[in-house]
């Protein structure tokens, strides 16, 4: 009898040449999803992300449901954050966001930092006006461009993030709740490829339409 290891090799190699050149489905989770259907597994001992459930809606319907749950999911975490965040010395998962960034950065100028937490200006703005205000961001002239202002971590803002690790880290169990590890691995990667295409629009085309959006970003099948 073949081992454990040489089956999933050749189920490996099945599901290659079933994706053919497609390297975009080349991933640890396209081969799960794959073993999924192939396997019929379900329940708490197998993988299931209810791919055959697809055959049941059309992508409208799809693309709707995900909308919704997606926007849903924000306002669990943000109504979990206010319960939390405000204990900490860190008063919102927004000051939150702001400050983890700084922490990898040396410095950045206001727009730039805005611009990676996808806010618009004057919110954006706010949150950095009051993170100054408490000590945890600094100010300085941009050497380089006289227009812009440049904004640094201070010591009280390190120590004010890391004050926050056990709420944060409470935070993130509760967001993704009773997920295995191997749907975790398939919804990160979903988000990360949605995070990416929205990205490209924030920072290209969010001037535009939400009609012209769709006419240049997506393809009609």
């Amino acid at each position: 009898m073949e081992s454990t290891l040489v089956q999933l090799i050749k189920q490996y190699e099945e599901y290659k040449q079933s994706i053919g050149k497609d390297l975009q489905k080349d991933s640890l989770t396209g081969f799960l999803l794959y073993m999924n259907k192939r396997l019929g597994q379900t329940g708490n001992n197998g993988i299931d992300f209810g791919v055959s459930s697809w055959d049941n809606f059309n992508r409208q319907t799809l693309t709707e449901m995900a909308s919704a749950f997606i926007g849903k999911m924000g306002r669990y975490v943000d109504h979990y954050a206010k319960k939390s965040m405000p204990k900490t010395q860190v008063a919102s998962i927004e000051e939150f966001t702001y400050l983890i960034v700084m922490l990898q950065e040396q410095s950045m100028t206001k727009s730039e930092l805005i611009h990676h937490n996808a806010h618009q200006i004057t919110t954006g703005t706010e949150i950095i006006k009051r993170l100054i205000a408490k000590g945890y961001l600094e100010q300085t002239n941009d050497l380089k461009d006289k227009r812009s202002v440049r904004v640094s971590i201070t010591e009280m803002g390190r120590i004010a993030v890391y004050s926050t690790a056990s709420t944060t880290k409470s935070l993130s169990r509760i967001a993704t709740g009773i997920l295995s590890d191997e749907e975790l691995l398939f919804l990160v990667n979903t988000l990360r490829k949605l995070d990416d295409f929205h990205k490209e629009i924030f920072q290209e085309a969010k001037q535009l339409e939400l009609e012209e959006l769709v006419e240049k970003y997506l393809k009609e099948d």
